[in-house]
C-alpha cells in the first residue's frame, strides 16, 4: 500500500491544513500581518506526518498507527505558535484555547473513530469472487473439526451471526471471536472478548491488574489470580497470516501448514481473518455494537 497516498494521510493532512489555517488566520486577523515564520509553522505539521508515513511501515496498521500519532503531536504545533506569538492577555489567549479545545474534543475523536475502523479493514483476496453467506458459514463451522480446539456456536434467533471461542490455560482463559455476516456487503463484522477466569498472570502487565480477590503485596504477583473480562479488536497481520496455509476443499477447511500458529489463541482473529479474506469476503473488525457497516476505503 501507498504510504503517502492513501485515505488517512490525505484526511489527516487536510485536518492538520484546516487547524493551522484557523490558528494563524486568527492570529493574522488580530495582528494585522502575516510573519514569515507563521507560513512556515502552517505547513510544518504536514511535512511532519509525510516525514513520518514515508520513514515507516507499509501495512494498514502501521499507517493507521502512525498518522493517528503524527497528527496528534503535530495538531499541537499551529497552536503553541499562536500561545507564544499571539496577545499577552490572557483572557484572549483563553479564547483561543477553548476554541482550539473544540478542535482536539469533537474534529479528532472523529477522524480517530474512522482511522480506527479503516485500520481493522482487510479487503478480499485479489482476484476472489465471494462465495454464498451459506458456504462461508459452512467453512467457519469447518474449522471446529480442524484440530484447533475450536467451539463454535450459532446464537439462537441471530441468523447472521456465529461465535468462535477457544478455551486455554487449563479453560481458565477464553478468546471468542463474534462474527456477524453482512451479505449484501459481503462482508463479517467481527467483535472480540477476551476473558480471563482465576488465572495467574503471565506478564507484568497482567500482573498489576487489581481485579483478583486477593491484593497484591508487589512481593510475589506471579501468586495472585486475576479476573478480567475485556472486549478487543486484534490488528491485522497479513504477515502473522503468510504464516499459515489453508486448504479449502469445497466448504472444508483445513491446515495444510503451520498448525502451531494457527492453533495458538492469539491468532484465532488472524486465522479466521485469512478464511474469510480466501473466501472472497471483506473482514472488519468493529469497537461498538452500533457499527453496522464495513469501510472499504
Amino acid at each position: 500500500m501507498n504510504r503517502v497516498l492513501n485515505p488517512p494521510v490525505i484526511v489527516a493532512a487536510l485536518l492538520l491544513l484546516l487547524a493551522g489555517a484557523a490558528s494563524l488566520g486568527w492570529l493574522w486577523l488580530r495582528d494585522g500581518r502575516a510573519a514569515p515564520t507563521a507560513i512556515i509553522i502552517l505547513f510544518l505539521p504536514i511535512a511532519l506526518l509525510l516525514a513520518g508515513m514515508l520513514a515507516g511501515g507499509s501495512s494498514r496498521t502501521q499507517i493507521g498507527i502512525s498518522a493517528w500519532a503524527i497528527t496528534m503531536f503535530a495538531a499541537m504545533i499551529p497552536a503553541y505558535y499562536v500561545l507564544q506569538s499571539g496577545p499577552a492577555n490572557w483572557f484572549v489567549q483563553w479564547r483561543f484555547m477553548v476554541g482550539y479545545g473544540l478542535f482536539f474534543v469533537v474534529v479528532l475523536p472523529v477522524f480517530m473513530l474512522w482511522l480506527a475502523s479503516w485500520t481493522a479493514w482487510v479487503p478480499p483476496a485479489p482476484g476472489a469472487m465471494p462465495i454464498a453467506e451459506h458456504r462461508l458459514k459452512r467453512r467457519v463451522q469447518s474449522l471446529a473439526d480442524a484440530g484447533l480446539k475450536l467451539r463454535i456456536e450459532r446464537p439462537t434467533g441471530q441468523p447472521d451471526r456465529m461465535l468462535v471461542t477457544r478455551d486455554f490455560r487449563d479453560d481458565k482463559r477464553t478468546v471468542g471471536v463474534r462474527l456477524t455476516f453482512v451479505s449484501g456487503g459481503h462482508c463479517v463484522l467481527v467483535r472480540e472478548v477476551s476473558l480471563i477466569r482465576g488465572d495467574k498472570p503471565m506478564n507484568a502487565s497482567e500482573a498489576q491488574m487489581r481485579s483478583g480477590p486477593r491484593q497484591r503485596d508487589g512481593t510475589h504477583p506471579d501468586a495472585d489470580l486475576i479476573y478480567d473480562a475485556s472486549l478487543t479488536v486484534t490488528p491485522p497481520s497479513e504477515a502473522i497470516r503468510r504464516q499459515m496455509t489453508l486448504r479449502i476443499t469445497d466448504d472444508r477447511v483445513e491446515i495444510a501448514s503451520g498448525q502451531d500458529i494457527a492453533a495458538a489463541p492469539g491468532n484465532l482473529a488472524h486465522l479466521l481473518t485469512e478464511l474469510v479474506h480466501q473466501s472472497g469476503w471483506g473482514w472488519q473488525g468493529v469497537f461498538a455494537d452500533w457499527q453496522g457497516r464495513c469501510n472499504r476505503n
